[in-house]
């Protein structure tokens, strides 16, 4: 019979893998109080969230969740990250927090999605820019042209006002000097 904080746990769990598009499991094995507090305000400054259970309760969470393959990397000691937000965010924060810190916490791997991703991958997606910085630069890829295309079409317009206004000038010193 499963006692209440189980049936919390496994609830506030499902809620957290459902609303996440990643999902980071990292070891924490060696983590001082500190340092796991440290880590967990980083996070949610960030709208994220690191939470530890027993990997029997995750799993069934992860079943309850419908990411049955989030399973796959539920082995040892370890907590997930969650966010609801940017899926590279959370690994960006995690990643970076880990470094900065020089903490002895492993990434053991994630789920993006319906895919599981290896500890490379989940450090390739920490190292994407971050997705407002993204659309900057598809913006500026996107505006470059059309600037291009207005500097040129403004050219011609340019160059007669040009001739124009020396033509003025040239007839304004010319009845100066009769």
């Amino acid at each position: 019979m499963p006692t209440e904080r189980s049936v919390k746990a496994v609830e506030t769990l499902t809620a957290a893998f459902s609303e996440s598009p990643l999902v980071v499991a990292a070891e924490y094995r060696g983590l001082d109080v500190a340092k796991m507090n440290g880590l967990r305000t980083a996070l949610r400054q960030a709208d994220c969230r690191f939470r530890i259970a027993k990997n029997t309760l995750a799993r069934i969470a992860a079943d309850n969740a419908g990411r049955p393959h989030l399973k796959e990397i539920i082995d040892g000691p370890i907590g997930f990250v969650t966010s609801p937000g940017d899926p590279a965010n959370a690994a960006k924060i995690l990643v970076e927090y880990v470094q900065a810190n020089r903490l002895e916490m492993n990434v053991v791997g994630g789920l993006l999605d319906e895919q599981v991703l290896s500890p490379e991958r989940v450090d390739a997606l920490a190292k994407l820019p971050a997705r407002d910085e993204l659309l900057a630069k598809l913006l500026g890829n996107m505006n470059g042209p059309v600037q291009g295309l207005v500097m040129v079409l403004n050219g011609p317009v340019r160059a007669l006002a040009i001739v124009l206004q020396r033509h003025i000038e040239n007839q304004q010193g010319a009845e100066q000097a009769a």
